[in-house]
């Protein structure tokens, strides 16, 4: 090769990674205002949602306190109705914002208990009823509650404009990760200690949040030295006076830890050593445990694990929904439950997945268990028996109408797309034996609730497709 076709061949060399230098900086600047663009796009709803909350919260607040002062039973059912109707706004503001579902369960939970209670007391109410006593007393004690999480959110969002509050905490460095250097966890990053969950309770209340996201576990973890309400919402709406599907027998803090390492060993942790630190305020009774990040509650009667949940970081998402529900269905054979999973909701680190017994073919609706699978790994992270320990007893289902009598029930314009014998909760102690219909009518997709034993309509739910899933409404 002479030294002409040598240069020929440089000049073209070089001709080319400059026009493949400029190419990659040109898609970098291009990458990076997009970036930026979506940034902007999503702090904006992020803003917009904080705003929206921070309004919502204050009026919900204003309703309940006029509720409180009404005479009249037209202003009740107004007020009650507002009241309601605010809690649903409060919902699904505060699943706008960069807050994950297991972080902030117990104000996500608050705010649903109070719309239900209220829908169901604008009822009464509107039919010529006065609330009880103990109506009144749970009101009340229900706007207490919504007090503090106003305030608090009020503050959340002062801190946000005025101290330049971000929306996550960063990730911890590499130091941090392998444990090197010092790391102060507070309830608000999502940990516990383990040993006094009251003291980290009063911490995560003293410190001031350095993020949105923290703010409101930090608020999540406040709302915990409050006992449960007797009223489980709507949607757990059913009760008993006492549990039905508890084992017979009870059990001291020995076989508490032994329960507990039985089960942690079913789901993958070898080795663990959880230990008891107190007794549990849920309403079916026993030992609180912790170990590691992990958080159980057993039953003192029956001793079974009645509620867990591992507060672990998770990691960028491995696995599809297909996957993580027969990892679902996997870990209830193992813990020795034989359910059917109804329903999903992908909350993107991890998915939320429903399951109910089954009798004859018989879906039993109030007999349910929620998981939590991550999606890094798909290992359980959730874990929620209380309904299933609460309801699950032996049933006489014996249905009257047939299919086809129970069809003839349903509207003109409705069509059928499945059908299904089902056990569904009404308020109080009673439940329904009914044929469930699901299908479509007007453009819109339904479920029809048919007595299977009278012909009467019970209930009717309508589905909404979401991005994290179906939402019954």
């Amino acid at each position: 090769m002479n030294d002409e076709t040598r240069k020929k061949l440089l000049s073209l060399l070089s001709l080319t990674l400059a026009i493949a230098f400029a190419f990659s900086l040109g898609w970098g600047i291009y990458e990076s205002r997009m970036l930026k663009d979506y940034k902007n796009k999503t702090e904006n709803q992020y803003k917009q949602s904080l705003n929206d909350l921070t309004t919502t919260l204050n009026e919900l607040e204003t309703s309940m306190s006029k509720v409180k002062v009404a005479n009249s039973p037209s202003q009740k059912v107004l007020y009650l109705g507002e009241t309601w109707k605010g809690s649903e706004d409060a919902v699904s503001k505060l699943g706008q914002l960069p807050a994950d579902e297991v972080g902030i369960s117990y104000v996500d939970t608050l705010v649903n208990q109070v719309g239900d209670f209220s829908k169901a007391m604008t009822k009464k109410v509107a039919s010529a009823e006065n609330m009880s006593p103990k109506e009144l007393d749970m009101f009340n004690d229900m706007h207490e509650r919504v007090i503090e999480v106003n305030r608090n959110v009020q503050q959340i969002s002062n801190q946000f404009y005025t101290e330049n509050l971000a929306w996550v905490d960063k990730s911890p460095g590499f130091l941090k990760r392998m444990g090197i250097g010092k790391s102060v966890q507070t309830a608000a990053q999502g940990e516990e200690s383990g040993t006094d969950k009251n003291q980290g309770g009063k911490e995560a209340q003293e410190q001031s949040p350095t993020s949105v996201r923290g703010g409101l576990k930090q608020l999540d973890a406040s709302l915990q030295k409050y006992p449960p309400f007797s009223y489980q919402g709507e949607l757990d709406k059913h009760y008993v006076e006492k549990p039905l599907g508890l084992p017979s027998g009870e059990i001291n803090e020995n076989k508490a830890v032994a329960v507990a390492k039985d089960f942690l060993k079913k789901i993958g942790y070898e080795g663990a050593l959880p230990q008891v630190t107190g007794l549990s305020q849920s309403p079916l009774g026993g030992f609180d445990l912790a170990y590691k990040d992990s958080y159980l509650e057993i039953s003192k009667k029956g001793g079974v694990v009645t509620f867990f949940r591992d507060q672990r970081e998770i990691n960028d998402r491995q696995i599809d929904i297909k996957k993580a529900v027969d990892k679902a269905y996997s870990t209830l054979t193992k813990l020795g439950f034989n359910l059917v999973v109804t329903s999903t909701q992908d909350l993107g680190s991890y998915l939320q997945v429903d399951a109910v017994a089954q009798e004859d073919g018989v879906r039993l609706y109030p007999d349910k268990i929620r998981l939590t699978i991550a999606l890094d790994n798909g290992n359980l992270i959730g874990f929620d028996a209380n309904p299933y320990y609460a309801y699950h007893h032996d049933r006489k289902l014996n249905k009257i109408l047939t299919l086809e009598q129970a069809k003839a029930k349903l509207n003109g314009n409705f069509k059928i797309l499945e059908d299904r014998l089902v056990l569904i909760s009404k308020l109080g102690t009673d439940e329904a034996f009914c044929y469930e219909f699901r299908g479509t009518a007007l453009g819109e997709e339904y479920l029809v609730y048919i007595n299977a034993l009278d012909g009467s309509e019970e209930k009717i739910s309508r589905v909404v497709d979401t991005p994290r899933g179906k939402l019954i409404q």
